[in-house]
């Protein structure tokens, strides 16, 4: 395995339908249940224990790549959302926590640009399994495409709507870099790891997933609605940016035109109007 090229060739295959694709455009992330298998995952947690430990040192490790990062559902999604040929991460992060830890601040990471654009991933690995007690991951689904500033994030607290990354070992989390995350509190007295890096696209957007042919653009559902985003006027936000999204994801942005008022991206989902896609 060329591992100096550090880019997943040609020959990972699409795992994402449109549907898939779609969804992950409303909700800016995804979870791949249970995927990496209980061997890999007490290596790397084994490995991760030791003392002297480096996350960095698994992005060149030919084991973590095949099992991990080109495994063919992790690699599959990225592929889906990146195309051919994506970028794999120069660096690692461990977010290893020990014994009872006080919830993190809700933010978002440095250079969110809230862009309706999908030019790099961020990715989540648990080794272990992923309780309440263990301080999970909180993500808040749709807030990717919501532009904050990082300190008005500070204040919050309980956000009607968050999504816990509670999950059986060797699950794995796909997001959208700008996605609202903050790790909550850890009750126990075990250790937690999670590895997260970074997936980077490098060709321009196409639609070269497994494409369904009766897919139709102008009657999909671009509206996303949880608890958090229900007021009215975010969800009339957020139908035109998850349109835009899917839109540049599939190398159409030159058709991507807003009718205005209620019309087409709106009144897709509305099953009385049959809307033209632009």
């Amino acid at each position: 395995m060329a591992l100096e090229v550090q880019r997943a060739g040609a020959d990972v295959k699409p795992t994402l339908t449109d549907q898939d694709v779609l969804d992950f455009c409303r909700t800016g992330f995804l979870l791949l249940e249970g995927v990496i298998p209980d061997s890999t995952n007490r290596w790397v947690f084994e490995h991760l224990d030791r003392e002297d430990a480096q996350p960095n040192q698994l992005v060149t490790d030919a084991r973590f790549v095949e099992e991990v990062l080109l495994h063919p559902e992790v690699a599959g999604a990225v592929r889906s959302l990146l195309g051919q040929n994506f970028q794999l991460p120069d660096w690692m992060a461990n977010h290893r926590l020990v014994g009872p830890v006080p919830a993190a601040r809700w933010h978002v990471d440095g250079g969110s640009g809230f862009e309706r654009l999908c030019n790099l991933l961020q990715v989540f690995y648990l080794p272990q399994e992923n309780t309440k007690e263990v301080g999970p991951t909180l993500f808040l689904p749709g807030s990717h495409i919501v532009p904050i500033a990082r300190e008005e994030l500070d204040h919050f607290g309980h956000l009607a709507g968050q999504v816990a990354t509670v999950a059986p070992a060797g699950s794995v989390f796909v997001t959208a870099y700008s996605i609202w995350h903050r790790q909550s509190e850890k009750r126990d007295q075990s250790v937690r790891n999670m590895l997260k890096w970074e997936f980077w696209r490098t060709v321009p957007p196409r639609r070269d997933w497994v494409v369904d042919p009766d897919f139709d653009f102008a009657s999909a559902d671009y509206s996303y609605t949880n608890d958090y985003f229900c007021g009215a006027t975010r969800k009339w936000q957020s139908v035109p940016r998850v349109a835009e999204m899917f839109y540049w994801l599939c190398g159409k942005s030159d058709d991507f035109h807003m009718v205005g008022g209620s019309g087409w991206p709106f009144s897709a989902s509305d099953p009385g109007i049959r809307a033209k896609s632009p």
